[in-house]
């Protein structure tokens, strides 16, 4: 009888796969590091594959596994699990779900990393009370999912959930996609790290690391945590134009929680999400806040495998 499920959470720098109990113990982890701008997909589907094969003979053999899931940034197509045009790796029209399933000769659900999280958060997480969930994941990047009803929302063809592209202040900063004033130009680590080189340029190397003369989110944080008036003004500017997205998600999909992850959320969340919170409540009609719960995840950087596995239940119990 099949005990355990296996995920694969594929980023642009790393592999992470998974064997898990179907309660969500996770039995044992794999961290392959990767090159996906410089190493051709084939190269990089081969070590998924072979990572996978570990952990399936680890587990007794084929018999023992549920299912067999796959996050990935996207955007890609469902439910054929192709990677149209992905920045983060650098793959365009990749047959990701073909490939795989070629080399193992398994069924393999593959779906957007962030539409994953979301549905991790369901079955895992913070959203486990709840059947209408709106994640979002601020890191370098900002994305996220979207459950109505206790599933996935996939959008026509796979593209809903692309909320770092919501135009949240139109004087504000360009976005790589071309539009001013996107969520991720505004609010993401990324954003973060140029605001203050913009603006501390002439502060002294307190705000850079000694090693990379790179200003981060994280020291930015930390220097608003001690007192630097522009890191709390780069961090202000920040929960403004996060919170105005998440009144407008709020306003759009009435959701009982939103769950934030991603590592600026993780790390910064002692002087972001209080204020957070509040701004949000402020925004949003009374229909739409009451009730509303604003949380960071408590799934932390598995949140790509719980979502894998939760991707392999909810296909059990269709």
């Amino acid at each position: 009888m099949p005990e355990f499920g296996i995920g694969i959470d594929l980023g642009g720098s790393k592999i992470l796969t998974g064997l898990m109990t179907l309660d969500g113990e996770i039995l044992s982890r794999r961290l392959i590091p990767t090159e996906a701008g410089t190493q051709a997909p084939a190269v990089i589907i081969d070590k998924m594959a072979d990572s996978v094969m570990e952990l399936m003979a680890e587990a007794g053999g084929a018999r023992k596994i549920m299912g067999f899931s796959c996050a990935a940034p996207g955007p890609i197509t469902y439910p054929h699990g192709v990677i149209m045009d992905s920045p983060n790796l650098g793959w365009q029209q990749v047959r990701l779900k073909h490939e795989l399933e070629k080399r193992l000769g398994q069924k393999v659900i593959v779906g957007k990393d962030t539409d994953l999280a979301a549905l991790g958060e369901y079955y895992f997480g913070q959203g486990c009370q709840y059947d209408h969930l709106i994640y979002i994941t601020v890191s370098t990047g900002i994305g996220g999912g979207i459950i109505a009803d206790g599933t996935i929302y996939h959008g026509t063809r796979g593209g809903a959930g692309e909320f770092g592209h919501m135009v949240v202040n139109p004087n504000g900063y360009y976005c790589f996609c071309g539009r001013q004033g996107c969520l991720e130009a505004q609010a993401s680590g990324t954003a973060i790290a140029k605001m203050a080189a913009l603006t501390m340029s002439g502060a002294g190397n307190d705000w850079a690391n000694q090693s990379s003369g790179v200003i981060t989110a994280h020291e930015v944080g930390m220097a608003a945590r001690a007192g630097q008036k522009e890191a709390g003004r780069i961090i202000a500017s920040v929960i403004t134009d996060l919170s105005n997205g998440i009144a407008n998600l709020v306003h759009i999909f009435n959701p009982q929680i939103v769950v934030l992850g991603g590592g600026v959320m993780q790390g910064l969340q002692d002087i972001m999400l209080k204020s957070l919170r509040e701004r949000v409540m402020e925004e949003v009609f009374p229909l739409h806040g009451a009730g509303l719960q604003i949380e960071v995840t408590s799934l932390g950087s598995d949140i790509g495998l719980y979502g894998c596995l939760a991707a392999i239940l909810q296909e059990r119990d269709k």
